[in-house]
């Protein structure tokens, strides 16, 4: 055979092998993740269904039609190429807040603004999603915190959704000005303590348009 031949022939098998490594690297939690989403939100429209409250019902509803949108395009991609640990672990976050509203239903008092949040997380890993080159869902978003003119604060936060709930989920390594970390797209709460200052939480869509990778944020100085 000729080395021409023998060459070629290599390159297409050196090409399929790596066409079907991209096949295989996805991870296997999301689908677990997405099903259990799919099976809290159907239990809360039982309940939501009886409520007397139009702006809860509303809420409900956008949020269960973005997660139709939504789902099957983060499977499409993890089929492609693997969502990280990160992304996933933001939705299990979301997972377990819905889990937990249709559970203490009727103990909660800001259901609304937690379906609002959650359908504005994930209309911003859609819209990220459908605004990068190769409609995957890897984008990590530099975000970059200041803090006016007060310098060496640090800073904190959490998923928006968790508003109320006495944790802190994400701290920068470096205080600002330098504060700068990598994020999945989503809406977060962000603030800054420093010492037994601690700032207002302030809510930030963190999302990528037309490829942008960078978020700049000035959080407010604590007094």
């Amino acid at each position: 055979m000729k080395p021409k031949k023998i060459y070629l022939i290599l390159f297409c098998i050196a090409s399929v092998l790596f066409s079907c490594a991209s096949y295989g690297l996805k991870n296997k939690n999301l689908s677990i993740v997405l099903s259990q989403t799919e099976l809290a939100l159907t239990g809360l429209e039982k309940k939501i269904t009886t409520s007397n409250d139009p702006e809860l019902k509303k809420a409900y509803s956008r949020l269960k039609q973005k997660s139709v949108e939504l789902f099957p395009v983060l499977e499409k991609c993890n089929d492609k190429y693997a969502l990280t640990t990160e992304y996933v672990t933001t939705l299990q976050a979301s997972e377990k807040t819905l889990k937990n509203l249709d559970k203490a239903y009727e103990t909660i008092a800001d259901k609304t603004f937690i379906l609002e949040a959650i359908y504005t997380d994930f209309d911003a890993k859609l819209q990220t999603i459908n605004n990068t080159a190769k409609n995957d869902a890897t984008t990590k978003i530099k975000v970059i915190v200041n803090s006016n003119e007060e310098e060496g604060f640090f800073v904190f936060g959490k998923l928006s959704y968790e508003q109320g709930q006495n944790i802190k989920r994400f701290r920068f390594n470096q205080p600002t000005q330098n504060a700068i970390q990598d994020f999945v797209p989503g809406y977060y709460l962000f603030w800054l303590e420093k010492e037994d200052r601690v700032g207002e939480q302030e809510l930030h869509l963190i999302l990528s348009t037309s490829g942008e990778e960078e978020k700049k944020l000035i959080l407010q100085t604590p007094k």
